[in-house]
Formats: C-alpha cells, structure tokens, sequence
C-alpha cells in the first residue's frame, strides 16, 4: 500500500472511533456543558445537508466535511476529562468490534435511521405547509 493511503486509511479508523467517542461523551454525565454543546453540534453538522461551504464552490467545498469537522471532533475528544474519555474510548471500542464484524448490518441500520430522520424532517414540513 503507498504511503498516502495508510495515513488516509488510519485518518479515517481514527475519526470512526473518535466520532463514536463524542456521541458517547456528550451523553456522558462528567462531561462538562460546554463539549456537550460542541460535541453536539459537531454531529449535527455532520449529519445535516446544509454545509458551512456549499459543495458547488470548487476544492472549498469538501474542506468544511473533509478537514474541519475532523479537526473539531479531535480537539473535542482531546479536551475530554481523562475518566469520560476512556470510560467513552473503551465504549467505542466494543461498539466498533461489535458492529465492524457485521458491516451490512452495520450500514442497513444507519441507513435505516437516517431514512427515519428525513421522513421525520419531510412530515413535520408538510405538516407545517399544509396547515
């Protein structure tokens, strides 16, 4: 393998597990307010259409999904108190073992929710719309 893709490769086994490592810790109690809310908003960011940098604008486009919200959630899990970072990095870890052994069910139950969450989004429109 060249060089580029092992760092490529461990880059993105690295944010799998440190994107589950914020999802734990904003749920955690010893998390303070304030990584709650970052934590939170990074995954939201993530999860949402809308960009920071719209797609259409050439390169810039993917550097918001490509470098800053990697970025962001590493210095989440970095400023994490030790107890709530391992107790959430251990989590992580039997998650990832857990579900990485089964990757089709892995991604029919992500895709599952994520179809959940736009019909939930598309119907509360409608609702609205519609009066």
């Amino acid at each position: 393998m060249a060089p580029i893709t092992q760092l490529v490769r461990r880059r993105f086994l690295r944010f799998r597990r440190e994107i589950l490592v914020v999802l734990l810790a904003v749920r955690h109690p010893d998390t303070p307010l304030h990584l709650r809310l970052a934590g939170a908003g990074l995954i939201l960011y993530l999860l949402s259409p809308i960009d920071l940098i719209p797609l259409a604008v050439p390169v810039l486009g993917l550097v918001d999904d490509l470098l800053l919200v990697p970025w962001g959630v590493s210095r989440v899990v970095a400023r994490l108190p030790r107890t709530t970072r391992e107790e959430s990095e251990a989590r992580a870890r039997r998650i990832i073992d857990r579900w990485v052994t089964r990757p089709l069910l892995a991604l029919s139950v992500v895709l599952l929710g994520l179809f959940m969450m736009w019909g939930l989004i598309l119907w509360l429109v409608w609702r609205w719309v519609s009066g």
